[in-house]
């Protein structure tokens, strides 16, 4: 996860962390380039406040996180804070001007969404998904279509992958469901009840479960053993359509199919073309 994103999830910041972390962010060069001591002393706080936001950040002291903050300055300046995601285009806008707004959307998307995913659970999850014997997809509405453009990528590898739509369908699923199993549940917000049923079914049933949602504040999070976090800046209702949020999914799904892929890259090439070329081959 980008260290800017990081440092904005932070929680139960004292006052002079808070301090250090404004700092951070308003003058990003000059807090590479100082000792702890020269930081300490233009914040006004102790050396052993910066290294206690260090273990809060999980890196293991200063010079880890200079490497993490030059390694993400880039794409946190590219994330356009101020643009309109929900209303990327007027009325009275030319085709052009539209189809470069809309151009402009996925960009900011994907770059969001680089900025939220932590590698090191993408790595854990693709693991833990090799492992299961098998692999539900829990979700509602619009993003029942990326599920099942899961499950046919999932498929062209002889994965095979269970994605039940209607909500007595899932409630049962997750009531089969036990540790071999991996379940991926994505809800932006959590706000559904059924979701929060099915959730509850899932940690009851030790089902490792990976929550795909939003960095707003999101009762599933409690249950889930692995969360991977879709770009926030979209309005739930008040826009013109799920731009962002899609492209932010697709991108997030894309990511733990390749990772998944890659856990067995010779075997599974072998196999998308081994069926390819069985189906073609009927005549």
């Amino acid at each position: 996860m980008n260290i800017f994103n990081k440092l904005e999830q932070l929680v139960d910041l004292t006052d002079n962390e808070k301090i250090l972390v404004c700092y951070m962010k308003e003058h990003t060069n000059d807090f590479i380039r100082l000792s702890a001591k020269d930081i300490s002393k233009t914040c006004f706080v102790s050396v052993s406040t910066l290294y206690r936001l260090c273990n809060k950040l999980d890196v293991s002291g200063l010079s880890e996180l200079k490497v993490h903050i030059s390694a993400s300055i880039e794409n946190h300046l590219k994330e356009e804070k101020k643009f309109d995601y929900n209303f990327p285009f007027k009325q009275n806008e030319t085709q052009y001007q539209i189809v470069h707004k809309l151009q402009e959307v996925y960009e900011q998307t994907i770059t969001s969404t680089l900025n939220l995913i932590d590698l090191e659970q993408l790595r854990l999850i693709a693991n833990q998904m090799r492992k299961a014997k098998s692999i539900d997809v829990y979700t509602s509405a619009g993003n029942i279509y990326f599920a099942e453009n899961f499950k046919f990528q999932m498929q062209e590898i002889g994965i095979n992958i269970h994605v039940p739509l209607e909500e007595y369908q899932q409630r049962l699923a997750a009531a089969m469901s036990n540790q071999d199993h991996v379940a991926l549940v994505i809800s932006f917000g959590g706000r559904g009840s059924s979701i929060g049923a099915i959730t509850e079914l899932l940690k009851k049933n030790k089902t490792p479960i990976v929550l795909i949602c939003s960095t707003l504040e999101n009762p599933l999070k409690n249950s889930a053993d692995y969360i991977l976090y879709m770009s926030s800046h979209e309005d739930h209702y008040n826009k013109i359509s799920s731009f962002s949020t899609r492209m932010s999914l697709l991108y997030i799904l894309d990511s733990l199919y390749t990772c998944y892929f890659k856990l067995d890259y010779d075997r599974n090439i072998k196999n998308k073309l081994t069926y390819y070329e069985k189906m073609t081959q009927i005549k």
